[in-house]
């Protein structure tokens, strides 16, 4: 090999290689930034999630709230006309308070069927039909046309087992928020009436 040859060879590989760097250093430029954009997407995507879920929690949380205050709600009105009953004092006040109550909470209770988790939707709904139950009997005792195997008595006993189920509905929904240790079904002499 000539020295012109290894000159011009060595020139070829030194403009290559100034060539070759510029690419080189775009290319990993390139690289960078588009590492830099996809953590800053993923990042993004992340508080966006977080977000999400702090406002679905928000969410739930209002309709657990208004549920349980309109399930306590009818519970206490149905026991109040099942006491009046009793005492053959009940009026038309009462029945119209007791509609009242069942018509507000089966809206609370279409809302909640569209934002709560199954679990809760299954303890809940079985409280919405035990109260329901109780408003039919009370509306039949009212009206002298109840069946001669539902006494009035049985009606208290339903009062007290929908007692029962308000405070699981509650633990349900305490446990999905998870804000409590306590068992779903109440222990026995727990705070029972």
């Amino acid at each position: 090999m000539t020295p012109s040859t290894s000159s011009l060879i060595v020139a070829v590989v030194g403009v290559l290689g100034t060539l070759l760097s510029g690419v080189l250093a775009y290319r990993s430029a390139l690289r960078s930034t588009s590492m830099e954009l996809d953590h800053a997407e993923r990042q993004r995507r992340d508080e966006q999630s977080a977000t999400d879920r702090r406002a679905a929690m928000s969410e739930r949380r209002a309709s657990y709230t208004a549920f349980n205050q309109h399930l306590r709600q009818f519970h206490q009105v149905l026991s109040r006309h099942y006491l009046a009953l009793e005492a053959g004092q009940a009026g038309p006040e009462q029945t119209r308070e007791r509609d009242e109550s069942r018509r507000d909470l089966r809206n609370v209770y279409a809302e909640a069927q569209m934002v709560v988790p199954d679990e809760v939707l299954a303890v809940g709904g079985k409280l919405v039909h035990q109260l329901h139950r109780v408003h039919a009997l009370l509306a039949q005792h009212e009206l002298g046309t109840a069946a001669a195997d539902e006494a009035l008595e049985d009606i208290k006993a339903r009062l007290e087992k929908a007692s029962e189920g308000l405070y699981e509905v509650r633990q349900t929904m305490r446990k999905d928020l998870g804000i409590t240790e306590l068992p779903v079904r109440r222990p026995d002499g727990y705070g029972a009436t």
